[in-house]
């Protein structure tokens, strides 16, 4: 007998098959022939659209999932993915909140929503009201529901804890980052920000082991390694360079882990080491003008005079406007008295 050819529902079930299982290549390809098949069916602009927002191709997700979301105004996934599209991937936070508005009145206050809206009220800087809505969701019935609701109240504790930070409120920045990581056990940036301040307060050794739980759950956290190895500078430990060599090849493009990773291989070996390194971080920028003035800016708060000096020409050749080496060469100037050691960085 003839193999029955595929419906657009088969094509849509096996691509949702695939996509649980980790193989997206080749559930973007049914979801593709899904779509192609049944373009009018909500559920296909929906499932194709989710994918793209997997990706991080984003403005593809919008048109859509805004299509399935006007197809179908039953369909809750389709509207739930165009607010979190909207909101956390390209920031458009009032149409965003627009669109959940619009989800409650078709289905009332639904779990996954309410957890959508505490993300954008959280992204929003509405801190407490993302934490009342987290604790009324805490003692929902479904568990994974709850699950979803810790973890959003975890984010809700690490910003309270930096809000603490900004104002010097270390000692209670300290109590929510514990909160948070303990909230989410898993998640690295409340381990990484309660080692800046431990810092701040000149508690070096919890400082350390706070960035090295941060590590250890993410190997690749530039900014923890980045303030391991300024811990390390400041009590002249040699595992700085180490240090500071993870975080640039863990985030090369950031001006300051790059400035950081320079001075400490100028010292340890030569200044043309430092100056590779530079050299290296303004090519994955495209040799921008832009990124050597970041890099001079970088530098010349640390008080690397002479590297910050070679950016500030570097900057110049590559720009031919006569007042950017003399204004890049007044910042130059008025940030070398500062400090050297500007602290830890939070995230």
């Amino acid at each position: 007998m003839p193999t029955q050819s595929k419906t657009w529902l088969d094509e849509l079930q096996e691509g949702l098959s695939l996509a649980r299982k980790g193989h997206f290549d080749a559930a973007l390809e049914c979801f593709e022939s899904a779509r192609h098949m049944a373009p009018d069916r909500a559920e296909t602009a929906c499932a194709l659209g989710r994918e793209h927002m997997r990706r991080g191709e984003f403005e593809a997700a919008l048109t859509l999932l805004t299509e399935a979301w006007q197809q179908d105004r039953g369909l809750l996934t389709a509207g739930t993915s165009l607010a979190r599209c909207l909101g956390l991937d390209l920031g458009r936070l009032t149409e965003a909140h627009g669109v959940l508005d619009e989800v409650d009145l078709e289905f009332g206050p639904e779990p996954s929503s309410r957890l959508i809206r505490g993300e954008l009220l959280l992204e929003g800087g509405r801190h407490e009201e993302a934490a009342v809505l987290a604790e009324d969701l805490l003692t929902a019935d479904k568990a994974v529901v709850a699950h979803s609701a810790t973890l959003l109240m975890s984010r809700v504790e690490n910003e309270r804890g930096l809000c603490a930070a900004r104002q010097d409120a270390h000692e209670r920045a300290i109590f929510a980052f514990k909160r948070s990581g303990d909230l989410d056990p898993k998640w690295a940036t409340p381990r990484n920000n309660l080692g800046a301040s431990f810092e701040i307060l000149n508690r070096y050794q919890r400082a350390e082991s706070a960035y090295r739980e941060a590590i250890d759950l993410d190997p690749q956290y530039a900014s923890a390694w980045h303030n391991l190895g300024r811990l390390y500078k400041r009590r002249q430990d040699g595992r700085a360079l180490e240090s500071f060599e993870r975080a640039y090849f863990a985030d090369p493009t950031h001006p300051d882990i790059c400035a950081d990773y320079s001075i400490a291989l100028s010292h340890a070996h030569a200044p043309s080491h430092g100056e590779a390194v530079l050299q290296a971080h303004a090519d994955e920028r495209g040799d921008a003008p832009e990124a050597w003035i970041e890099l001079a800016m970088a530098l010349a708060k640390r008080g690397a005079a002479q590297l910050a000096e070679l950016c500030v020409l570097k900057a110049s050749e590559r720009n031919s406007d006569s007042e950017l080496g003399a204004r890049v060469l007044a910042l130059l100037h008025r940030h070398k008295p500062e400090l050297k050691d500007l602290g830890p960085r939070d995230c």
